[in-house]
């Protein structure tokens, strides 16, 4: 139907901004303006991929703006909210927005100046803990992606969120988007919300089976090469036909090596110019980090013949040249572990999964219908493509019905809620008491009945009474006469968002090294012991070395709190980061722990989160905590003790504060007194020319009279 067909149902001035972009709607778009869109109904959305979804949700948010409301996005993964939020300023200039997606202990108040801010699950979570009152005069929430409430890791909480913001701000209007799941109607129903249900999409989608070098689709096409590889065979064909396609791969190590089969045949078909722009992109791949790695050599070298890999273990700034200029048809191909299907909007003519299995804690396991369902759809590029094809691996005959019944024929799996673990219940129960909105503990009860996972039938009452315990127990909240609140240290582990075991955890690490000397190596232990890292990093042959260590070495983390295999695999992670604070390169890492760059920046990232914590602990406690501050700059820039003071000045980095260092200048007053010659032979002439400007900038904005 054309816009102008709904000029009576939509407020005007949205009118004006859509029929201004777009001629007509798609279908979906349709189907949720006749469910009451502009009408402030809430809705989920469920429908595949590139079916119209976020146009919903951005009429949502015009309708809220021009009602003098504020919206707010949300996602579970960085990297789409940021490619969101990219998008929706292109769009719409005229709306003040704002992405919030960084330190989860800070409530940047700036935030309450726009119109419409986008922010990852954890984050508005994160926001919701320093003010309730955020989301008071929010007229849209978008929650992207809902069906992750199904996540083991995310789903807790966005669940939380949604439903705590139900309870705050009922009137505002929630759109749920959702790829197409067999129990959209649950969730619409627990929000009881309009279900926007449509299978269409503009791009048709055709699914094939590969088998004995056949692609099947009720016929049989027969592929011209025969190699020994179906995955390679597959390739050649899309070569031919000059076609570029997303591979997914099962593992990284996988991504690697199909990706390194497949280029000397890509490159054969580039034309010159392709390849002389390829070597441009080539270097900066290469140069992403001061000091290249072996990941960065393979993946460069790879990338001149225009096929690239990409997966957890690539720094931002490749990941992202990788998806630029994949969108612009200059990689042909690339090879993908399962994550990226969530993570960003990158489709392709051509979708391949060459697997359909995962490692899984202990064994080997198929993937999830929906999350192949979301790799299926990547599939058919909107204005390029009539028609995407996706195409599943089989490897023998009974594979091959396994993925026709599950994967082509059947249905995805229902959504069915993460909550029910005892770290995710410990958390929110803290946070509503520090909330001051429940004070009781039918009043906490109460919330947690109006969780999606009671839709299930899923009775929490016990363990929230165990949470409530536990909490209570070890001074996190106390009963008075006005019920239940938060202590003092309560509120400060709720507002760094730890997990309630880590905050004890780090209480009693606090307590028996308060006066003690305090090394580093153990600081990193005990933090790569909380519930926040996730799983022990030291694999099965590394773990009998790491316990034969254990027992020669000092560690104060209460070991009553971690599990063993864990207690003993934080040794490992604390090596990692003892080297790198001692200035050992990305390279020297990924060869001795096989953590690669990207994994290593997230190990980073996690830990000045949690030393951080760790310090505010140790502020509470009146201890002091100087070697911590000193701690957390080392660990920003990975360098000893000596260099702190050359790394604080732009553009000097870990490299060239130890250059400078190794030349013989040990001060921040030596320094100021090196002429700038020597700096510019030192570390360049553009560099050394800014470091000699900035030292000296105190006494030229004297001499200015400023």
């Amino acid at each position: 139907m054309l816009v102008s067909d709904y000029k009576n149902v939509i407020p005007d001035r949205v009118f004006s901004v859509l029929f201004s972009k777009i001629d007509s709607f798609l279908p979906v778009q349709e189907d949720a303006i006749k469910q009451g869109l502009f009408e402030g109904n809430s809705m989920i959305v469920s429908s595949p991929t590139a079916s119209g979804k976020t146009m919903i949700a951005e009429m949502g948010i015009l309708n809220a703006f021009f009602s003098g409301k504020k919206s707010i996005y949300v996602a579970p993964l960085r990297a789409l909210i940021s490619e969101k939020f990219e998008d929706f300023k292109k769009e719409y200039p005229f709306i003040k927005g704002a992405l919030s997606m960084g330190d989860l202990t800070e409530f940047d108040t700036s935030l309450e100046k726009y119109d419409v801010v986008f922010v990852s699950t954890e984050k508005l979570d994160s926001l919701m803990r320093f003010s309730k009152n955020y989301i008071l005069n929010v007229g849209c929430i978008v929650y992207d992606e809902i069906h992750m409430m199904g996540n083991d890791k995310r789903g807790p909480t966005m669940e939380f969120i949604i439903t705590l913001n139900k309870r705050i701000n009922p009137s505002a209007q929630i759109i749920g988007l959702s790829a197409t799941i067999v129990n959209a109607d649950d969730i619409a129903k627990w929000l009881d919300s309009k279900l926007v249900a449509n299978k269409f999409r503009p791009v048709k989608l055709v699914k094939k089976i590969y088998l004995d070098n056949e692609l099947i689709n009720g016929d049989r096409v027969k592929l011209k090469d025969n190699t020994e590889s179906p995955l390679l065979n597959i390739a050649l064909d899309l070569i031919s036909r000059k076609r570029q396609a997303l591979v997914f791969s099962e593992t990284k190590k996988l991504t690697v090596s199909h990706a390194g089969k497949l280029a000397p045949f890509v490159f054969k078909n580039l034309q010159d110019e392709e390849k002389n722009r390829l070597a441009l992109l080539s270097s900066q791949i290469l140069h992403a980090l001061d000091s290249p790695t072996a990941q960065c050599e393979t993946l460069s070298e790879l990338v001149k013949s225009g096929v690239a890999f990409h997966h957890a273990g690539l720094v931002n700034k490749q990941r992202k040249l990788i998806e630029e200029n994949f969108r612009s048809g200059l990689i042909k191909f690339i090879f993908a572990t399962p994550t990226l299907a969530m993570g960003v909007n990158l489709p392709a003519n051509t979708v391949v999964v060459s697997s359909v299995y995962r490692f899984g804690e202990y064994r080997r396991e198929h993937l999830s219908a929906l999350e192949v369902e979301q790799m299926l759809g990547r599939a058919g590029r909107p204005k390029y493509d009539k028609e995407g094809t996706a195409i599943i691996i089989a490897r023998s005959e009974p594979e091959y019905d396994f993925i026709k019944e599950v994967y082509i024929d059947g249905e995805t799996e229902p959504i069915v809620s993460g909550f029910n673990n005892d770290s995710a219940i410990r958390v929110y129960v803290l946070n509503l008491v520090c909330l001051e909105l429940y004070r009781s503990e039918s009043e906490i009860k109460d919330f947690f009945d109006g969780l999606f996972i009671s839709e299930s039938g899923v009775n929490l009452e016990s363990k929230v009474e165990e949470a409530i315990a536990f909490l209570e127990d070890n001074g996190f909240i106390e009963e008075t006469g006005n019920g239940l609140i938060g202590t003092r240290i309560g509120r400060l582990i709720n507002n760094l968002y730890l997990d309630p075991y880590t905050g004890l955890l780090f209480l009693n690490f606090v307590k028996k090294t308060a006066d003690g000397t305090r090394e580093p190596f153990d600081i990193f232990h005990t933090v790569a012991c909380s519930n926040e890292l996730g799983k022990s990093r030291a694999s099965r042959s590394e773990f009998d070395k790491y316990e034969d260590e254990s027992y020669s070495l000092t560690l104060s983390a209460d070991q009553s709190l971690v599990e063993y295999e864990k207690f003993i695999g934080a040794i490992k992670t604390a090596h990692i980061m003892d080297d790198w604070i001692n200035e050992k390169s990305e390279n020297y890492i990924e060869d001795t722990y096989r953590v690669l760059p990207g994994e290593l920046n997230a190990i980073l990232e996690s830990f000045r989160w949690l030393i951080f914590a760790m310090k505010e602990i140790y502020r509470l406690s009146g201890i002091k905590y100087n070697d911590i501050i000193r701690l957390q700059k080392r660990m920003k820039y990975g360098v000893k003790e000596e260099l702190v003071p050359f790394v604080s000045i732009p553009d000097i980095g870990r490299i060239r504060a130890r250059k400078i260092y190794t030349f013989g200048i040990k001060t921040i007053a030596e320094l100021k007194q090196t002429k700038e010659e020597t700096l510019r032979r030192l570390l360049g002439a553009r560099v050394g020319y800014k470091v000699f400007r900035y030292i000296h900038k105190d006494e030229n904005n004297t001499l200015l009279g400023r």
